[in-house]
């Protein structure tokens, strides 16, 4: 048998292959042992005599000058036994199968086909183009653009402009409703902005930082009239400069300025620096325990 067709069997095959020729194999034989010892055995196979007896030649008639030659006699040495003969115990030979392939293991270079890599994970299935609802969200973006999106269902306009008019066409419209409690007509101001898909998404040029906003999806009639669809969330648009409100809770009155960094011609009255310590120790903890940040004219606001 060729050296290729042994390495393509298991281990146990290999094993039996060799108890089938009768190779007494080591108790911890690997692989590549066990095919050495059976290619050795086949080659003691090749090599070998017959047994048979040799065909008699033809007879002729001997000269009496030749005299017989005595036939030498090859004494054949006994062949010494191995003194134990390993077996394996039943349920061993899994263990032993493992661990070859652990030791095995740490010569594999990818070469040597072995077991498939598990499959890589799916991707995740694409976002649906839409989601069979109707409503309108609105964001800001920074101070002065806002980014709204919305969804209107085909079932749901066909129906509206049966009645409102097919001519009408999809509209958003953005409400200014700083101050006050929106209430449908009650905007400081608005303006409209036609789009031409049910689903999609829009950047609205406000210009109005601090102020507060919210918008509507729906049908605008050739004449100016707007039939509200559905109405959005409401935001603030933040300042676009450093805020104007400074909190008294946080100011030093100038005597105790100077006191704690020093007047321009000195410290008057001899200022010990353990008093200013205990100054500065006083400031501390009434920083610590301050309510908060909040100033009366933040409070008459509210």
């Amino acid at each position: 048998m060729k050296k290729a067709e042994l390495e393509s069997k298991t281990v146990t095959e290999l094993k039996a292959l060799a108890k089938k020729n009768k190779i007494t194999l080591p108790a911890r034989a690997r692989k590549d042992d066990i095919i050495k010892a059976l290619m050795a055995s086949g080659e003691r196979k090749k090599g070998a005599r017959p047994t048979g007896k040799k065909p008699a030649a033809p007879k002729r008639h001997a000269r009496r000058s030749e005299m017989p030659v005595p036939a030498v006699k090859t004494v054949q040495e006994p062949v010494k036994a191995p003194a134990h003969t390993w077996e394996m115990p039943v349920g061993a030979e899994e263990p032993l199968m493992a661990q070859e392939r652990v030791a095995e293991a740490k010569f594999y270079t990818g070469s040597v086909p072995g077991p498939r890599p598990a499959p890589s994970p799916q991707p995740y299935e694409e976002l649906p183009p839409a989601y069979g609802e109707e409503k309108i969200a609105i964001m800001a973006r920074d101070p002065y653009i806002a980014h709204a999106y919305w969804e209107m269902t085909p079932a749901r306009i066909e129906r509206e402009k049966a009645w409102f008019g097919w001519d009408s066409r999809l509209c958003v419209r953005i409400y200014d409703v700083t101050g006050v409690q929106f209430n449908g007509r009650n905007a400081l101001g608005y303006y409209d902005q036609e789009v031409y898909e049910r689903i999609g998404n829009w950047y609205f040029d406000l210009g109005r930082p601090t102020h507060s906003f919210c918008a509507d999806i729906g049908l605008r009639s050739p004449e100016g009239k707007f039939l509200t669809l559905a109405r959005s969330n409401y935001i603030t648009m933040p300042r676009d400069g450093v805020t104007d409100v400074i909190d008294e809770e946080w100011m030093m009155v100038d005597e105790e300025f100077w006191k704690l960094y020093g007047y321009p011609e000195g410290f008057p009255g001899g200022i010990s620096s353990q008093q200013v310590q205990e100054m500065v120790r006083r400031r501390r903890i009434q920083e610590i325990s301050s309510p908060g940040m909040s100033s009366r004219e933040r409070a008459k606001r509210k």
